[in-house]
């Protein structure tokens, strides 16, 4: 019987996701009325945060626990809900990404393109209004031999440019000797700099202050090196954009070097070396050779005169003419080489490459990236692993490796070696010795006006049209060949698989067939022989001028007349 005296304890809420969901909303609507009454964009507090979070977020677990630990001691019982579990859950990924997110940033180094993003917020809320400096400065000097001129800076871009020639008469000479002093009678090196500096700043004066910190440099002349450096010495006080422009005499040699931002260098320099860790560079029309070294960015060269060499870590490669020879180290980005006059070698991880209308010896080796090549006037080699390789209109010899990819080569006219793992393998218009190692594979091949020799161990080996010898041997790959004419012998070889050939119906050759248990079928006369246990047919057409080989041990052999050229096929 029921005690009618003592009172039921209400029921309790069976866990505290209502709590983490009411201590959440008012967080968020915290977070929201702080960005209404001071005008701060959304977007600079979760920044602000974010490197917080993926320190401090393993707190809110310790915060949680503990919490659970009060109420066991306190009730003596604890409970822990569905819904607790399922917002413990996003709590541990999201922290988890958000450290992940910010070892990243340190490690790849991209707290600087962190740092740009803000800059644009700011600049896009209003809230820090931008002021420009610029600093002007010339210079004029003598040297013998080569001058190099070296531009660095922390951080900005760069932009190297020739100054206009006018005749021979326009360089620079060197004022009258000084008593008692040897100054040497080269021509002269006269340039300009002009450093425009960028400060986020809501007061003028602050913002003049920060600029006048950051002060331009030029000189001295090494005599010994050759290298007149410009540089940018900062106090450190603030954070200041940098865009230094140098108008430089053709002929000298140019090196320019930024951590973040852009370099760019126009004009014929005798040579060219850039670097940046964060950002595209672009050199144009140069006499010498070029080194570029690139970093999270781009890699834009064009009309260079000498010698190319590029080092790009995620950053694509475009490269649109080189006089001398080309040699490319890329992972992550594409590559894209034209209208290269000597010889292109290429190494990729994870990059795409494209070589078109180039002349010399072209080497491609990628990994886990397609290579293409069309219009190559001189030999090729290609090395690919998991990537499709195209080939197109390739004069010099061709020569491909490939593992698990499908290959394509068309309008070949010196000749093709092919060794493929796997993969399908198309080759049409083959001129030359054609020479087909597969796995297991199919392979297509059609319009051979050279020797071909094709082995392959499953799939398909089928041919159309030759006019030359042709050898195929495979294990247990069907082969289907047929053409119109003969003009070398034939010999075709499986050991399980069918073998069917059709030759032409007005042809002069003699053919011998052989399996060890399969079946012959053909429209040619055939007179059957018994040897050691295996079955021949040998027959004649014509003068019997071509040999035609067919050998199987367990696979059919089926011939069939083929019509002549011009003929309805």
């Amino acid at each position: 019987m029921t005690d009618s005296g003592v009172t039921a304890d209400p029921p309790r809420s069976g866990g505290g996701c209502g709590a983490a969901f009411g201590i959440a909303l008012i967080a968020f609507g915290g977070l929201f009325l702080w960005v209404n009454l001071t005008d701060t964009p959304l977007a600079l507090l979760l920044l602000d945060a974010a490197p917080l979070a993926a320190v401090w977020w393993p707190l809110l677990l310790v915060a949680w626990g503990a919490s659970k630990l009060i109420t066991r001691l306190r009730t003596g019982r604890t409970r822990l809900g569905f819904g607790e579990v399922l917002l413990l859950a996003l709590l541990v990924l999201g922290g988890t990404v958000f450290t992940l997110a910010q070892r990243a940033i340190e490690s790849q180094g991209l707290a600087p393109r962190v740092t740009e993003v803000r800059r644009l917020i700011e600049q896009q809320a209003g809230s820090f209004p931008v002021h420009s400096f610029v600093t002007e400065e010339s210079f004029s000097l003598a040297a013998e031999g080569e001058v190099e001129i070296r531009v660095s800076l922390p951080a900005g871009n760069i932009l190297v440019e020739a100054a206009a020639v006018t005749g021979p008469g326009s360089s620079v000479t060197p004022g009258p000797e000084p008593e008692g002093q040897d100054v040497p009678r080269e021509a002269g090196i006269e340039g300009r700099l002009q450093l425009v500096k960028r400060v986020w700043a809501a007061d003028g004066e602050a913002a003049a202050a920060r600029a006048a910190a950051v002060r331009l440099r030029a000189g001295p002349l090494d005599l010994e090196t050759g290298q007149f450096s410009v540089r940018i010495e900062d106090s450190g006080t603030s954070e200041v954009a940098l865009e230094l422009l140098a108008t430089l005499p053709p002929g000298v040699r140019i090196s320019a070097f930024t951590d973040e931002g852009w370099v760019r260098v126009d004009g014929p320099f005798a040579r060219v070396e850039a670097r940046t860790n964060d950002g595209p560079v672009e050199v144009r029309g140069t006499e010498g050779p070029v080194s570029l070294t690139v970093r999270n960015g781009a890699a834009w060269a064009s009309e260079i005169g000498g010698a190319l060499a590029i080092e790009a870590q995620r950053a694509s490669v475009e490269v649109d003419g080189v006089a001398g020879t080309a040699t490319v180290h890329a992972e992550g980005a594409p590559v894209w080489i034209a209208a290269a006059a000597a010889s292109v070698t290429v190494r990729g991880r994870n990059a795409p490459v494209a070589v078109e209308d180039s002349f010399g010896p072209i080497e491609v080796e990628t990994r886990i990236s397609p290579i293409r090549l069309e219009g190559i006037g001189g030999s090729a080699v290609l090395r690919s692993e998991f990537g499709d390789v195209v080939a197109l209109s390739i004069e010099g010899p061709l020569e491909i490796r490939t593992d698990s990819a499908d290959l394509e080569v068309r309008r070949a006219r010196s000749g093709v070696d092919v060794q493929a793992a796997g993969g399908s393998l198309v080759l049409d218009e083959v001129a030359g010795a054609l020479t087909v190692a597969s796995g297991r594979g199919e392979v297509r091949a059609s319009r051979l006006s050279g020797p071909a020799s094709f082995t392959g161990d499953a799939g398909a080996i089928t041919v159309r049209g030759f006019d030359d010898a042709l050898s195929v041997r495979s294990g247990d790959a069907e082969v289907d060949v047929a053409t119109d004419a003969l003009g070398g012998e034939v010999g075709l070889v499986t050991e399980r698989g069918d073998v069917r050939l059709a030759l032409p119906s007005a042809g002069s050759f003699s053919l011998a067939a052989e399996t060890g248990g399969g079946d012959v079928d053909s429209e040619f006369t055939l007179e059957r022989r018994e040897a050691d246990g295996r079955s021949r047919w040998e027959g004649r057409a014509g003068s019997g001028a071509e040999r035609v080989t067919i050998s199987t041990e367990a696979g059919d052999i089926t011939v069939r007349a083929h019509p002549p050229a011009g003929g309805d096929r």
